[in-house]
């Protein structure tokens, strides 16, 4: 008997550990930070809210979170216990840093053969 309540217990300890979530500085973490910590909020959401917050200086109100385009009401309920206007993370992990960094390079990669093959067929169309 003793053994299952010291099962339970640990049991419940570590809900309680996993279930605790990092709360995030909304008006400095960076893309890479409310990606990692923000269930729901991938790479693009992620770069949307910083822009937001750099087109509005700051964030004057959590729920001023669901002006950000991607970010509806279901997923603000999801969320708005793990931010914070004043305080929390501003930087994710370096793991979820790189994975992050890589993703841009990658992005930005494909937009610049895109633009070559404009300018390619720019070409073609003007020397016909």
């Amino acid at each position: 008997m003793k053994l299952k309540s010291l099962f339970f217990a640990v049991f419940l300890s570590f809900l309680s550990f996993s279930a605790s979530a990092e709360i995030v500085n909304l008006n400095k973490a960076d893309a890479s930070a409310l990606q990692h910590y923000l269930k729901g909020v991938g790479e693009k959401k992620a770069l949307n809210i910083v822009k937001y917050r750099k087109q509005h200086k700051k964030f004057e109100k959590i729920e001023e979170i669901k002006e950000v385009k991607g970010i509806g009401e279901k997923l603000y309920k999801k969320i708005k216990s793990s931010l914070s206007l004043t305080k929390g993370v501003v930087a994710a992990p370096d793991k979820a840093k790189a994975k992050t960094k890589s993703k841009k390079k990658v992005v930005k990669k494909s937009e610049q053969k895109v633009k070559s093959k404009k300018k390619t067929k720019l070409k073609k169309k003007v020397d016909d």
